[in-house]
């Protein structure tokens, strides 16, 4: 029983911390690509492929002034053909009447009803033929010169997507946020490691662009950044994330907040799993690999992490019996509450990361169990705050 005990624990530790050590510590063994220089391949005369920048929204009036001018300058900053498209996703509150202003500069597409954010960005898509599109949140702060960066890798035949690195930027306002703000940069590690090997394994809907060739519309109540940057890898091309283009945004400030957002996100994640699993499994075996380490073996971490609890118990319970595992447990569980109500940060960065995880495990139990998909969902109010005079500095 000890023995079995013991295996279980060595088999569930090592299954959670793959995603994030063992994985990316087997890539640095892997062939490594250079990163394309698309500056350099750069002949005189050639064109610069036209860009179409498609954002939806919903209720963004805090945020959607300051994006769009952001947008427009790295229109100009761009030296080929740019649109910029806004689908209005049903808003309530003034986003409509502040895009007005740009209707001379901009195609803005108003709907009354909600449809979801995929749909408003289908529908953006099919209103275009530009070679590239570029995809962005509202909330999203960047530089002037993205589209430049994003675009540039595209003289590599083989780029079939280039991604932007995102970055918290409010990490000191909670535990919460500072919590998700360290993830993040575990996250942004391991996806430059990937840049040069297997290439990264989905996209956040931060910033990101591709080949209009290579987009596939993805199903309304599919979440379209994963469904799309997960067609680019299904078709044997590379996706890469950019060094030289960096942007900012808000993490999640409140727990509940950030219960919501990793519930939904889970839960639209394995959607697309199960949708796109047919034709993922038929990848090279490298790409086969990087998709189950970085994507499914994360998304059941909740579970690795119980089993392990569990196991450890189990084993306790063999070595000095069980009441005495009761009552340590008890007392454990009591330390914690009295270090929690002392804002003891250590205690609460580790409760906030746990509430973190049950919010992942309530998602993908969702869409395992239920027929949830999350087509239409409101987004955190703590990541919609106005921009600081700093985070438009930025750009």
């Amino acid at each position: 029983m000890l023995i079995t005990a013991f295996v279980i624990a060595a088999a569930s530790i090592l299954l959670g911390i793959h995603p994030f050590i063992t994985y990316p510590l087997s890539l640095l063994l892997a062939r490594k690509q250079p990163l394309p220089d698309g500056v350099q391949q750069m002949r005189a005369g050639d064109r610069a492929p036209s860009v179409a920048i498609c954002m939806s929204v919903f209720n963004e009036e805090r945020v959607i002034a300051v994006k769009m001018d952001s947008l427009l300058a790295m229109a100009a900053a761009y030296p080929g053909a740019v649109s910029v498209n806004v689908f209005v996703d049903g808003a309530t509150d003034s986003t409509p009447q502040i895009l007005a202003a740009y209707q001379d500069r901009a195609n803005i597409v108003l709907s009354k009803e909600r449809h979801g954010k995929t749909w408003g960005m289908t529908h953006l898509v099919s209103q275009t033929d530009s070679d590239l599109l570029m995809f962005t949140d509202a909330n999203v702060v960047s530089g002037d010169e993205a589209l430049v960066g994003l675009s540039a890798p595209f003289r590599d035949p083989s780029v079939g997507l280039t991604s932007a690195r995102l970055r918290y930027n409010n990490s000191e306002e909670s535990v919460t946020s500072k919590s998700g703000a360290a993830y993040w940069e575990i996250e942004e590690a391991i996806k430059r490691i990937e840049s040069q090997t297997v290439g990264l394994v989905g996209v956040d809907g931060a910033m990101f662009m591709i080949r209009r060739s290579l987009y596939q519309a993805p199903p309304p109540h599919l979440i379209d950044d994963l469904y799309v940057s997960l067609g680019v890898l299904i078709a044997e091309k590379r996706i890469i994330s950019v060094d030289s283009v960096v942007v900012y945004e808000r993490s999640a400030a409140i727990a509940g907040e950030e219960f919501n957002r990793k519930r939904r996100i889970a839960c639209q994640a394995w959607n697309v799993h199960r949708t796109l699993w047919p034709q993922l499994r038929k990848m090279s075996s490298l790409r086969l690999y990087g998709y189950i380490s970085h994507r499914v073996l994360k998304w059941f971490m909740p579970l690795f992490v119980m089993i392990t609890g569990l196991s450890i118990l189990w084993i306790l319970a063999l070595l000095i019996g069980s009441e005495k595992v009761g009552l340590l447990t008890l007392g454990g569980l009591l330390a914690i509450y009295i270090a929690y109500l002392l804002k003891f940060k250590p205690v609460s960065m580790i409760l906030s990361i746990a509430y973190s995880l049950f919010g992942v495990a309530s998602g993908i139990s969702e869409a395992i169990f239920t027929n949830k998909t999350y087509t239409i969902w409101l987004p955190a109010n703590s990541v919609r705050a106005e921009p600081s005079p700093d985070e438009q500095s930025a750009r």
